[in-house]
């Protein structure tokens, strides 16, 4: 069975990993784009596909960056697996994808700061990060009670690391804002550009919508599982500050999605790396190769079904009824 490949990372590995990739892509622009040819839709889902590879590959080098980590290759499939759940296909636009790059490099950068010695520079680089995010859409501003976590977590009393954390927040607006002068108006429109709070309401739900609904609160089970105990449950403390981290953006993520809290963005984009994160975590915690075979098979073939129904592709209607 497919989950049996990615019990240990190879070539195979990669190639399953890239099939589902490219299966997963196409199908969803199928569905979205029926009946028009999809080699015409050839820029957006070339742009997926790298994108997609972008993420896994960027994802996977800096796990492993982090001691008594390595990726198990079941992750591999988490990504194009949960890409399927997602109710519509990325619009590839170039801000929600530089935050969501930007927030992978930020978990690194916080696991580094919270457990290496040189905090300072690690202070101003995670300080940098989220202070260059907020600048595309002021609601990522939460995510600066990362780095005074860091602060109490390891009772940190410098001025040099306050200052580390506050020369960014005051510096990147003023840099961004400077540029007003060489930015074209409708480039520069996209710098602190008006937050539209616009609340989910049940009623105007897709069946799409509520499958994704549902993936993230199961994403919220397993979170819930995992927490107790803590570092008990984690080989590394380092494992359990990633762990820490993206729960952090999962319950961001659902909170952005449910307000709708966007500005140029679709709603789910955002919540997409956590509810892929916590769906690798599912099928890595499952000890027994068989159920973890029937679960994934169960899971994949039945959202590609669904969607298929939910598309008008196949119905039940039989063909010789009256």
């Amino acid at each position: 069975m497919i989950v049996n490949i990615f019990k240990t990372i190879g070539p195979r590995t990669y190639f399953t990993s890239i099939f589902l990739i490219l299966f997963a892509v196409l199908f969803s622009f199928a569905l979205k784009k029926k009946g028009t040819f999809l080699l015409e839709q050839w820029p957006y889902i070339l742009g997926n596909v790298i994108l997609m590879v972008a993420f896994i590959a960027i994802i996977t080098f800096l796990e492993n960056q982090h001691r008594g980590r390595k990726l198990d290759g079941i992750h591999l499939i988490a990504y194009p697996t949960i890409f399927l759940f997602l109710p519509t296909v990325f619009e590839l636009k170039p801000i929600p994808i530089l935050q969501t790059i930007l927030l992978i490099f930020g978990q690194y950068i916080f696991i580094k700061t919270l457990h290496s010695k040189n905090k300072e520079k690690g202070m101003l680089d995670l300080s940098l990060i989220i202070s260059v995010i907020v600048q595309f859409n002021l609601v990522f501003g939460i995510f600066y009670l990362l780095p005074l976590y860091i602060f109490i977590n390891r009772g940190i009393k410098d001025t040099k690391y306050l200052l580390a954390l506050l020369l960014p927040i005051l510096i990147i607006p003023f840099t961004f804002n400077s540029l007003s002068g060489i930015l074209s108006d409708e480039t520069f429109t996209l710098i602190n550009p008006p937050i539209h709070l616009n609340p989910l309401k049940p009623h105007f739900l897709s069946n799409s919508d509520w499958v994704w609904l549902i993936t993230l609160f199961l994403s919220v089970l397993v979170c819930f599982l995992q927490l107790p105990r803590g570092h008990k449950k984690f080989s590394y403390p380092e494992l359990f500050s990633g762990f820490l981290y993206m729960t952090f953006w999962l319950f961001f993520s659902i909170t952005f999605g449910l307000l709708g809290l966007q500005t140029l963005q679709e709603r789910w984009f955002i919540s997409f790396i956590p509810a892929a994160y916590f769906f690798g975590i599912f099928l890595e915690k499952i000890k027994s190769d068989s159920l973890r075979n029937i679960l994934f098979s169960s899971l994949f073939f039945g959202i590609v079904i669904f969607k298929l129904f939910h598309n008008g592709i196949i119905s039940l209607e039989l063909p010789f009824g009256n």
